[in-house]
């Protein structure tokens, strides 16, 4: 990818990426992801490095598919399956870009993984809700479950 000079709105990056590196990615950005996958976004300035496929290590919750994308809510009682990345300030600001952090689509939480701390992009539960999206994962071939884990497959 050429170096795009993002006009990256304030939306906390900087600091989260100095306070902890690192982002657990579980849909489209994935390295499995048919879409884009995170290595698609580096650049010169942009740096991501894979530490592994991974899980949140405690069960709190549900996956929706949006359609061309998965959103994770809280308030469940599923693991996530997803990927943990090093990443610098300038990803942590490409992404919340591309996640609509500045405009609260996604909202940003430090989460716990099998391998460590990452940053998780999740939706507030009342977003689902005011779409009508129905959190039950039977309903969609792209979300699996395996031993309590929801899987994105794109």
């Amino acid at each position: 990818m050429d170096n795009i000079n993002y006009n990256l709105p304030d939306s906390g990056f900087e600091e989260r990426a100095k306070e902890l590196p690192f982002v657990f990615v579980y849909g489209t950005l994935k390295s499995t992801g048919s879409v884009r996958g995170m290595m698609s976004l580096v650049d010169n300035e942009a740096k991501a490095e894979i530490i592994g496929k991974t899980k949140t290590t405690y069960p709190d919750y549900q996956m929706m598919d949006l359609g061309a994308f998965p959103g994770v809510v809280e308030g469940g009682t599923k693991h996530i399956q997803g990927e943990l990345y090093k990443v610098n300030d300038w990803m942590m600001g490409k992404l919340d870009m591309i996640e609509g952090v500045a405009n609260d689509f996604y909202k940003v939480k430090k989460v716990d993984t099998d391998l460590g701390k990452g940053w998780m992009y999740y939706l507030d539960k009342e977003y689902g809700q005011d779409l009508g999206t129905n959190l039950d994962t039977r309903y969609t071939d792209r979300i699996e479950e395996v031993d309590n884990t929801l899987i994105w497959h794109n």
